[in-house]
């Protein structure tokens, strides 16, 4: 199950309309699989909820119906990651419609606002992408940044879309109306990554329509953009050296990886690794996007074993390592509505008193990071021009709530650590914190298991979690 955060978007979809709502174009979604159990649809709201008379954008939504026809538990409703995760593909509603959370209830799958098939922005993702294949040095990566995002913001204002009302709270307040619409009774929330911030601002707003929420790989409200990556990869991956020093195996082949890593870095520092993908692509590899390759390895749950093997690719001047982690990225730049997520973190997760001088002195408290933080470092600064709204820092908080809820986390994860999820834990009276011994971010070695944990805890939020079959990390 927790694979969906992260499914790739692979094909465009055809849907039948429930009725009572705006109608959705012949071509928009010619994919869906035309049966009696798959519905879709589209509800329209305000663009910026403050001004409910003002201009309308598209939230569309996709419905599975349960196997069960006749069962009465609760909708579950997803959350996508990212920020900018679509939702609305061809492979993840294949995946569901077989997947054992269906077998009882129905599934909700809807694109956030500035995403996929809801008045998405556009998106910026693989102009970033070329940015970082580039043999550019910090400065020049930082201005070629800044020159994509005033495209970016030039092609919004022709359009006439306001990317300072494409955020979290707008976002739940549109879930607030397809709640409405829908109908149901109460939902059980799913969110994953980005969408547990989504999935807990909802329970917040709209409690009377929870009735369980599942978070995996818990990003709270109140972090920073680039500290709090800064803060997470260095934890993760200080856990990969410890744990090879501690694995005989990893040890044998290994024996002082945390001296290589520092090696590799250097080397690329001197030297960028050249490589090509997709037959026709170059990408240069310097030593900021070394770390920032890096870091994107640690999302896949055998990180203990892959992060060991790139960092000795770096040294040795590639492998098929680097072609794998390079192909991962791609596939995620075409997940992920780049746009979107400015619009997104601009609003709540970037702090404009971070002036570059401040920012160089947080990296001299990770000794791990010997260079910027890749693409992420540049984009942090120059996004802060995107727009001018921002949440007030007191506001960038979770409300206390009774709902029950689960959280997921994994000990390696290396952009929602499980701190994260304690974090989250203080604002919940009704709250189960499960850290699970493995690698990777939203991903799991045991989903069967894992699935199960889930629909008992949908079906019965309050009774006691039988979680025996998960690999649980024990302090």
């Amino acid at each position: 199950m927790r694979k969906i955060t992260y499914y790739v978007l692979l094909f465009i979809i055809s849907c039948q309309v429930l009725k009572s709502q705006v109608p959705i174009e012949a071509d928009t979604l010619d994919w869906l699989p035309k049966r009696e159990d798959v519905l879709a649809g589209a509800i329209l709201v305000p663009e910026n909820h403050d001004a409910p008379e003002g201009k309308k954008i598209r939230i569309t939504y996709v419905i599975l119906k349960a196997k069960d026809t006749v069962s009465s538990n609760y909708p579950m409703i997803f959350f996508s990651g990212g920020p900018g995760g679509n939702t609305l593909n061809e492979g993840m509603v294949g995946f569901l419609l077989e997947h054992p959370l269906r077998a009882a209830r129905d599934i909700i799958l809807f694109d956030q606002r500035g995403i996929g098939y809801s008045s998405a922005l556009p998106d910026m993702s693989f102009d970033a992408f070329d940015i970082m294949a580039k043999d550019a040095d910090e400065e020049e990566e930082l201005a070629l940044s800044k020159a994509m995002i005033l495209e970016y913001k030039k092609k919004c204002e022709e359009l006439n879309m306001n990317p300072q009302y494409y955020n979290t709270i707008q976002n739940a307040k549109d879930v607030g109306m397809l709640f409405k619409h829908l109908g149901y009774g109460k939902y059980n929330l799913f969110g994953g990554s980005y969408g547990t911030r989504i999935a807990r601002v909802v329970q917040d707003m709209f409690s009377e329509y929870i009735h369980s929420s599942v978070l995996d790989s818990p990003a709270p409200l109140s972090g920073d953009f680039l500290l709090n990556r800064l803060d997470s990869y260095s934890l993760a991956l200080g856990r990969i050296f410890e744990y090879c020093e501690d694995d005989e195996e990893c040890k044998k082949q290994y024996p002082n990886l945390k001296e290589d890593y520092f090696k590799a870095i250097s080397k690329l520092k001197q030297k960028p690794l050249t490589v090509t993908m997709n037959d026709s692509m170059t990408v240069t590899i310097n030593a900021q996007d070394g770390i920032y390759l890096l870091r994107r390895l640690l999302y896949q749950n055998n990180s203990r074993e892959k992060a060991p093997e790139l960092i000795s690719a770096f040294i040795e001047g590639g492998g098929p390592v680097v072609d794998e982690v390079l192909q991962f990225e791609y596939q995620l730049t075409g997940g992920i509505n780049l746009t979107m997520l400015l619009s997104v973190e601009k609003y709540e997760n970037f702090n404009p008193e971070n002036t570059a001088q401040v920012i160089q002195e947080n990296y001299k408290k990770y000794p791990l990071i010997p260079a910027k933080f890749g693409f992420f470092d540049s984009f942090y600064q120059a996004g802060m021009n995107w727009h001018t709204s921002s949440l007030p820092m007191e506001d960038r908080k979770f409300q206390d709530s009774d709902i029950p809820t689960l959280i997921l986390v994994n000990r390696f994860d290396p952009v929602t650590p499980p701190k994260n999820g304690a974090l989250f834990m203080e604002n919940l009276s009704k709250g189960t914190l499960l850290v699970l011994d493995e690698g990777g971010h939203g991903s799991s070695g045991n989903s069967e298991c894992m699935d199960q944990v889930m629909i008992d805890f949908m079906k019965d939020p309050n009774g006691k979690l039988n979680n025996s079959c998960l690999n649980l990390y024990k302090e």
